[in-house]
């Protein structure tokens, strides 16, 4: 059935909007998400406070001074429910559980008032697309095609003896369709047959997700980021799609509305006359479909992870060279200048990405410290939310892979047996490639300090590898030393609180073609600086453009910084500098 936007008011009714309770814990419409940096946590990674050798929520609890000293406003906890972990907890089994590895709800609780009590806001991950197929719903919807649970989920009957239709699921998993011998029909799933796809056509399913919704909200949760959120609309045909396209990635031509539709339902009824920071992960969205969920006047939600970037220097286990022009045209796309009712989201890595450190900075040892500033530089200069992931404040790299024996990430293990047991891809080619692009050089340990797995945990044997050059790269030898990448972080978050135009301001390229400086201006009211980025291993010069006059060197990544001679920058190697305008 086609929803409207009417009908799906009409269908769930006022019955299940937040309490008032919880409605007047997030009352206010201050726009909170726009004065902050925010960090996205990890759990099984960052911090092990029970000496199990998995990271938890104990842990966490114990490190939100850093993130204080950091200076981040908002955490983002990646997904954290029970679940069986076929693919790292995006396959919940309990929305109100915690996951037994990471603590109890009480260790949440607490991790939730130290968080407090330092001024940083806490944003869940919510998976909406799928559950595991352990989740309760699935259980009582597989058993029988007459149960009340049946149709939660996503089941059709095969076609020609096979799936319904050609749909590919992500991650190498084969067909995104799964085959159930008890009641004889096939049930979809995006990502791994352990992921069953819920169905957001069924209004009972959307009223059980905004109750989850609100039981986190009263806990005191500021905001949600949604993972998968543009799989949850269907092609309502769900006839074959084009060779190798995977289920997740139906047109927005097709989709488009029913999602808006489905967004703006939850916001009437979840998010509506509260302070709730919402953010979407949209893969395959493109500027307009980005506009379209994200303008303020629409209800639907905050922000959303755009991909266009990200996706650019890699095609599955493939990496592609990475361009410089490719990084301009998209952060200039994602300024939205001229739509003031979309606020955007900045970032560079997170949990399902390389380390960004590795993948755009230098590869020469000398430079890496370096680079890693002035990507901090670029970052936290553009508007928008910036997102740091753990570890990229210290300039965390990419961990040196050897064997496929070292990867714990379940689309590592897919791609292998796809690729190379089938006789595709030559081993070394394969293994060189997933050694830059691996979702699992995100998610060795935090590196904490110097002593035995980088301070993580005191097990003798940490979840996951640490990287071997934890040595050099941790918190504690970092803090101590004011010329580090954390230390250049923290100055970078401070400039970007004091000069508004950092976050907000109009954003102007100003660099010369073809050139490997990056430049551009930020202006808001009468406040305007400009960011010179030499994104090369060798040096280089910039001639302002005529009319801008550099007043001011408000911060640099080295020492002395460049200045402006005669209108002319002479940059060295990865350097980058910001200066007030006049």
């Amino acid at each position: 059935m086609d929803l409207t936007r009417r009908d799906l008011t009409r269908l769930l009714g006022s019955a299940f909007f937040l309490t008032p309770a919880a409605a007047r814990a997030h009352a206010g419409t201050a726009a909170w998400w726009k004065d902050v940096v925010a960090y996205e946590i990890y759990p099984r990674s960052f911090c092990d406070g029970n000496g199990d050798g998995i990271g938890d929520f104990v842990g966490m609890a114990e490190r939100v001074d850093h993130l204080a000293d950091l200076g981040i406003g908002a955490v983002w906890v990646a997904a954290c429910f029970d679940s069986p972990n076929a693919d790292n907890g995006y396959d919940v089994r309990d929305y109100r559980r915690i996951m037994p590895d990471f603590g109890t709800m009480a260790d949440f609780d607490r991790f939730m008032a130290r968080a407090k009590a330092r001024g940083i806001h806490v944003i869940l991950d919510m998976v909406f697309n799928h559950t595991s197929d352990e989740h309760e719903w699935f259980v009582k919807s597989r058993s029988s095609r007459t149960s009340p649970y049946r149709d939660y989920y996503i089941w059709r009957d095969g076609r020609n003896g096979g799936p319904p239709n050609n749909w590919k699921a992500a991650f190498g998993a084969g067909s995104a369709w799964q085959f159930d011998a008890a009641t004889g029909q096939y049930y979809l799933h995006t990502f791994v047959s352990k992921q069953p796809d819920l169905n957001w056509e069924n209004p009972k399913v959307r009223a059980e997700l905004y109750d989850i919704l609100r039981f986190w909200a009263a806990r005191g949760v500021s905001g949600f980021r949604f993972d998968a959120i543009t799989s949850l609309a269907k092609p309502p045909a769900m006839g074959d799609f084009t060779p190798g396209q995977h289920a997740g990635q139906a047109s927005f031509a097709e989709v488009g509305p029913r999602l808006d539709g489905y967004l703006h339902d939850m916001y009437t009824h979840v998010f509506a006359g509260t302070d709730l920071y919402t953010v979407g992960e949209a893969w395959g969205a493109s500027h307009d479909a980005i506009i379209a969920m994200t303008d303020d006047r629409r209800g639907e939600i905050t922000s959303a992870f755009r991909f266009d970037l990200q996706l650019k220097d890699a095609d599955g286990w493939r990496k592609l060279p990475c361009r410089l022009d490719d990084m301009r045209a998209f952060n200039a796309d994602n300024a939205f200048n001229d739509n003031p009712h979309v606020w955007p989201l900045v970032y560079l890595e997170d949990h399902d990405f390389p380390r960004a450190a590795s993948r755009y900075g230098s590869g020469v040892p000398e430079y890496g410290a370096r680079s890693a500033k002035l990507l901090a530089t670029m970052m936290l200069s553009l508007k928008g939310t910036p997102y740091i992931y753990q570890g990229q404040e210290i300039g965390m790299t990419n961990f040196p892979f050897r064997r496929i024996e070292d990867y714990n990430d379940v689309q590592a293990h897919n791609g292998w047996r796809n690729e190379v047991l089938s006789g595709h891809v030559p081993a070394a080619e394969f293994l060189r490639n997933l050694a830059q692009v691996s979702r699992d050089n995100a998610r060795t340990p935090m590196q904490w300090d110097d002593t035995p797995n980088a301070g993580f945990t005191t097990a003798a044997r940490p979840w996951f590898a640490v990287n071997p050059n934890y040595r050099q790269v941790n918190v504690r030898t970092e803090r101590a030393d004011p010329d580090s990448v954390l230390s250049f972080y923290r100055a970078m978050i401070r400039l970007r609180r004091a000069w508004r135009c950092l976050s907000a301001g109009r954003y102007e390229d100003i660099s010369p073609p073809g050139s490997q400086v990056y430049a551009y201006t930020r202006r808001d009211g009468g406040t305007a600086a400009m960011v010179v980025l030499n994104f090369s291993d060798s040096a280089a010069s910039f001639t302002l453009p005529a009319g801008l006059r550099a007043t001011q060197c408000l911060i640099g990544n080295m020492t002395p910084p460049a200045q402006v001679t005669h209108g002319t920058v002479a940059l060295r190697p990865w350097e980058s500098v910001i200066y007030r305008l006049g």
